[in-house]
């Protein structure tokens, strides 16, 4: 799942070392590398947990805010892989989508087994827009729900390949509000579910799994539902990721991503693949079919800051013969981002976005492709 996110600035670090004598935090909280401001010893400290604000800026649900508390264990510094983590996030915005729950990630066997799982109570509020609407501005969906997500992958010996799988479940109480005047017809009321079984397969081989300078990471996976495990529907999906970094000798890094879904059968409409882009609302470009690239440029302009430029371009088509007639959107942006955690490779930053109709700005915490 996504863990796709944003921390803020020192005011985080601020409020979670009140404790902390002023002596102590100069020692925690300064790299002996370069002097600079690093978190990196911060985030192995067994005796607290970290505070994370967030601020939401998604434009299909509207500005808000959230707070997570992450634990990240040290134990990873005494071997091979990723550092594991633990935490808790809840959260709300303005147009009264909420939500919480808890997620860990851990990398064991030297990195030989990596587990993700998740659980969430969700209350969204966003505009559906679909395929074939007579509602050119999209219709307001609610979508009061509970997720479940697990996910299981295993090391072929000592390659970059991982084999294994993923479930999620995804309950749901659906009402569309129609915006036309009918007596006593607010909207259209339906309860589904998602249940949905993958096989993965995978190669890793970037420098880190937070904010990647080098490296690629390449997925194809195989979703099947069916009702007799608890589905709405019998179908399948059949979705590749391509993510490729690119370091140069001039302290440039190129980002390179191209992302497919193909569905098959009878994926229920609200479910059906989406572009994920910046600048692009979630859910505004939807079809049986999606595809994504996109470019990014990143610049160590001084020390530990850097310059962010990206672009791309996406499509929601009902199939390939329709690929030309699907509904295209292209981003633009820029950002800038500081390396908060050299030790974890972490960066962070903001990035503003513009698409064909929309324009957004997102905290980000590691790398805006986050796999």
């Amino acid at each position: 799942m996504g863990i796709k996110n944003y921390i803020l600035l020192l005011i985080i670090f601020t409020a979670s070392c009140q404790s902390i004598n002023a002596q102590r935090k100069t020692d925690i909280f300064t790299d002996t590398l370069d002097n600079a401001f690093d978190i990196s010893k911060w985030l192995m400290q067994k005796e607290g947990f970290l505070p994370v604000p967030m601020i939401i800026t998604e434009p299909a649900v509207g500005y808000g805010g959230m707070m997570s508390v992450m634990f990240f264990h040290s134990s990873f510094m005494k071997r091979k892989g990723p550092p594991d983590i633990s935490g808790a996030v809840g959260g709300g915005t303005t147009n009264g989508t909420w939500g919480l729950g808890g997620f860990h990630a851990g990398f064991y066997k030297n990195d030989h087994i990596r587990y993700v799982g998740a659980f969430f109570k969700l209350n969204i509020n966003i505009k559906f827009y679909g395929q074939g609407l007579i509602f050119d501005d999209g219709i307001n969906l609610n979508m009061n729900s509970w997720l479940l997500f697990q996910q299981l992958k295993f090391r072929v010996k000592e390659s970059n390949f991982f084999i294994g799988g993923k479930y999620l479940l995804y309950n749901t109480q659906n009402s569309f509000e129609i915006p036309i005047n009918i007596p006593d017809y607010t909207g259209k009321e339906f309860k589904a579910n998602l249940s949905e079984l993958s096989l993965l397969l995978n190669y890793e081989s970037r420098n880190n799994i937070f904010t990647p300078t080098d490296g690629i990471f390449a997925q194809i996976s195989s979703t099947y539902s069916d009702k007799w495990f608890g589905g709405a529907a019998t179908y399948g999906r059949i979705s590749s990721s391509l993510l490729g970094f690119i370091p140069t000798k001039n302290k440039f890094v190129i980002g390179l991503r191209f992302e497919t879904t193909n569905s098959i059968g009878d994926v229920p409409f609200w479910a059906r693949p989406v572009v994920f882009m910046r600048g692009v609302p979630v859910m505004k470009y939807q079809d049986n079919q999606t595809s994504v690239m996109e470019t990014e440029l990143s610049y160590n302009i001084y020390r530990r800051w850097y310059l962010i430029g990206f672009t791309g371009m996406g499509n929601a088509y009902s199939d390939f013969k329709e690929f030309g007639d699907g509904k295209f959107v292209r981003n633009i942006g820029t950002g800038f981002r500081y390396k908060i955690a050299r030790l974890f490779g972490l960066q962070m930053g903001m990035d503003f976005a513009w698409s064909n109709e929309d324009f957004g700005f997102y905290f980000i915490v590691g790398h805006a492709w986050m796999r």
